[in-house]
């Protein structure tokens, strides 16, 4: 009992100190509108908040965590091998796409106006905003590689959780088999070295699923169901994805409440009332700050419902159905899309290598890969589901009826609701990590070979172990960070649009203003003002071309915005054009190019032009 007590303090404390940094990140927004981002004692205080809560999970996993039995401390050397690794990879410059877009980019805006406004024209910076919040001041500081360390360490406060519960429920050896299982998830190795948001995500919802099932557990305590709730808000302020989250919570709670027989109906509203209240509060401010901007608290969404005066969302490829649109753009047959659920969790990438080429060939393209919009922009395991049948044997059967419930129910609507990415699906994974561990305690406890057992898990977490020394060399961080490798050149190396704009740094003037074409809208490391268009696609362009009789009709449209200069993709921008205007509109365009544009630059396809007249 006494253990239970202390594995159930980590979960709650645990839990607790991540609302501490929601908290944390919320006082830096409403003190950032006010325009106080270039405030000392707010930054320090913000990167104080963030050490403390690191100082809290080194400290459990150093003094807590370690376990005397053999398998226990091989499991405890695997977890800080790949926590140290990921370190190492978090110290290498940003160059992942949304941490130069979005995740990094609009707090550095932020920094450069000393204060949180609007930005027209990229919508995802109406997105509620919470981590971002605690990645800015080391943008302030220039130290763009915590932000990164960061993120992890919401993956990493994820992995306590996974802990806590299950040595709670089974021992601290099981606890650490689920917090490695978690963490060596390819997807999670990937994550938790980027400024991204997904993490934090993954550690809201897990929080406040694992805190609804301590609530039911103790007794209906409101600690717990207060903290489940600003858990689920939480996750809210940080990605729109998290309306599903809070969404199936809800929906759970409710079924929950509704089969408690023993209850008066004003006691079940309370604690209906309690869950939605505190679940709005972290997620208020952010619904404000859009309804003062737009009109519209949910902006750049349902914005048939509001009135809004926003910039245009640029989200696009909502009106295509999945079965329609896979079919279309990827060419897969009913029974292919009928098997996205399964094929999530597989993935050629983890094999291929490992096979004959004839063989690696075939399993390539049947789940998973990075970097692949086709094929969900991300590696899970089939571990996650392999064990699935033997999981719900033995006690606990409602709880794990609630962690597939979650589970099952994101991913189906996940499926129906956005272009699936693996990381948008990332909040199913925690929950199944449990069901695994559950799986392989149950047929432990029957199995007459545990040596079969143990070598399926094996072979199945070494094709993480397989992925993640892949990636670690694709990265190659040891030669910057040994000073064998300068910054620039690490950047040149690794974004081949670096060239580009560390010209247009280092040669324009501070008034000028580029408009970035075709390039994705990474836009970090320009030192120089700048505009792109909401969506991947120009069409601002398209529009100044279309709506103009002649070439000085574009330099008109280009000065109305401030744009002195334009950086280019060369091969994609001829192609789209060429693609999109009729010979009248091409022969404008081509007048205009010839003579108001003076090329200053040129390297790997991208180029820098003067807009001259």
């Amino acid at each position: 009992m006494v253990a239970q007590d202390r594995f159930s303090s980590i979960l709650y404390r645990t839990c607790l100190l991540g609302c501490f940094l929601g908290l944390a990140a919320t006082v830096y927004f409403l003190a950032g509108l006010s325009g106080y981002i270039g405030n000392p004692l707010l930054n320090v205080a913000t990167a104080a908040a963030l050490l403390l809560v690191a100082l809290f999970f080194l400290a459990v996993f150093f003094l807590q965590m370690w376990v005397k039995s053999w398998l226990g401390c091989a499991l405890w050397v695997l977890i800080l091998v790949v926590l140290l690794a990921e370190v190492v990879l978090g110290l290498v410059p940003p160059v992942a796409r949304d941490e130069l877009t979005h995740h990094l980019a609009i707090p550095k805006l932020y920094v450069n106006s000393g204060r949180i406004l609007e930005v027209p024209f990229a919508p995802y910076s109406y997105y509620p905003m919470l981590l971002d919040m605690l990645y800015t001041p080391f943008v302030k500081w220039g130290w763009d590689s915590v932000p990164k360390l960061v993120h992890g360490l919401f993956g990493f406060l994820t992995g306590l959780l996974l802990y806590s519960y299950l040595a709670r429920r089974l021992s601290p050896v099981y606890g650490l088999l689920g917090f490695l299982f978690f963490i060596s998830t390819p997807a999670v190795l990937r994550l938790s070295n980027w400024a991204y948001v997904d993490l934090g995500l993954v550690f809201y919802s897990t929080a406040s699923l694992l805190c609804l099932l301590s609530w039911r557990e103790s007794g209906y305590s409101n600690r717990w169901l207060i903290l489940a709730a600003l858990s689920s808000g939480f996750a809210l302020a940080t990605k729109p994805n998290a309306l599903l989250v809070f969404m199936l919570l809800f929906s759970l709670l409710v079924f929950h409440i509704g089969r408690e027989k023993e209850r008066g109906i004003g006691q079940k509203s309370s604690w209906i009332f309690l869950f939605f209240i505190f679940a709005l509060l972290p997620l208020s401010p952010w619904l404000l700050k859009n309804m003062h901007q737009t009109g519209n608290p949910f902006f750049p969404f349902f914005a048939g419902l509001f009135s809004s005066t926003g910039g245009g969302s640029g989200l696009g490829g909502g009106a295509l159905g999945i079965f329609t649109k896979r079919h279309l753009f990827y060419g897969e047959d009913g029974w292919w899309i009928a098997a996205l659920p399964l094929r999530v969790f597989f993935s050629g990438e983890l094999i291929e290598g490992l096979l004959p080429v004839q063989w690696g060939s075939m399993v390539a393209n049947i789940g998973g890969r990075d970097d692949s919009a086709q094929y969900f922009d991300g590696v899970l395991n089939p571990i996650l589901i392999l064990f699935l049948p033997w999981a719900f044997k033995g006690k606990w059967v409602e709880d794990k009826k609630f962690l597939f419930g979650f589970a099952i129910f994101f991913l189906l609507y996940a499926l129906f609701l956005v272009d699936l990415r693996i990381r948008y699906i990332l909040p199913i994974v925690p929950p199944l990590v449990i069901l695994l561990v559950y799986g392989i305690h149950n047929i432990y406890l029957r199995i007459v070979h545990p040596s079969l057992l143990v070598g399926a898990v094996l072979l199945l977490v070494a094709l993480n172990g397989v992925y993640f020394w892949n990636y670690f060399h694709s990265v190659s961080p040891v030669k910057f960070l040994r000073g064998k490798e300068s910054r620039e050149s690490y950047l040149t190396r690794m974004l081949p649009d670096y060239p580009a704009i560390q010209y247009i740094n280092q040669n324009l003037p501070s008034t000028a203003r580029v408009y970035f074409i075709l390039m994705g809208r990474r836009a970090y490391y320009s030192q120089r003002d700048y505009y792109h268009d909401s969506g991947d696609n120009p069409w601002y362009l398209m529009w100044m071309i279309e709506n103009s009789q002649s070439e000085e009709g574009i330099v008109e449209k280009l000065r109305e915005k401030g744009l002195t200069h334009l950086l280019v993709r060369e091969d994609l921008l001829k192609g789209f054009l060429r693609g999109n205007l009729v010979a009248e509109k091409q022969r404008v365009w081509d007048s205009f190019v010839f003579n108001h544009l003076k090329g200053l630059f040129r390297d790997r396809r991208y180029s820098v032009y003067q807009i001259n007249g």
